[in-house]
């Protein structure tokens, strides 16, 4: 097993480095903060930058059509008050095209992210087509990296991103940084 754990952190920083290479307009890292983990959930805040680190998408609040729940809150600091005047999601979404599509996409927790977006679109009543984007999980491959195994799982544990800010910007370039330091080492 010990070859195994040593191919997965090789394969991940050898993505790590690849994508490095790439053109920085080629990729992106998204990032998104939200009312919560539940069904219901939308996004509160979206950020994204180029593969550079150039800011593509500001920290742009989102007005959900759902209340932020205190713990919510209590983990990235966005409170209702903020997004009272916010843009809804449909109207945040034409900006949001435009930073990702066609590009790489790298995102902390591909999973949750695409849900949300998915699940904010539908609390709208819109078609969510982002079929014009290849994404990319950086999470999973941190945890590949890190090599942490988790028996009864199967697979290697999910690491929490470190360095980030609970912005959707700040964990941007906190992906960002882990992404270096993977290619690293």
């Amino acid at each position: 097993m010990t070859n195994y754990f040593k191919r997965a952190r090789e394969d991940a920083s050898l993505w790590a480095r690849n994508t490095l290479k790439y053109d920085p307009a080629y990729w992106v890292i998204m990032d998104t903060e939200t009312t919560g983990l539940d069904p219901k959930a939308e996004i509160v805040q979206i950020g994204v930058i180029d593969g550079a680190g150039k800011v593509l998408v500001n920290n742009v609040f989102v007005k959900p059509t759902v209340p932020i729940p205190p713990e919510a809150t209590r983990v990235h600091g966005i409170t209702n008050e903020m997004v009272r005047d916010a843009l809804p999601f449909p109207e945040v979404l034409p900006q949001l095209r435009d930073a990702i599509n066609g590009k790489l996409v790298v995102i902390y927790n591909e999973k949750y992210d695409m849900r949300l977006l998915r699940q904010s679109a539908r609390a709208h009543g819109i078609a969510l087509d982002l079929d014009n984007i290849d994404t990319v999980c950086a999470m999973l491959k941190y945890a590949e990296w890190n090599g942490d195994w988790d028996d009864y799982h199967g697979s290697f544990r999910w690491q929490k991103l470190q360095g980030g800010d609970h912005s959707a910007l700040g964990d941007c370039r906190a992906t960002l940084d882990l992404i270096r330091k993977m290619a690293n080492g």
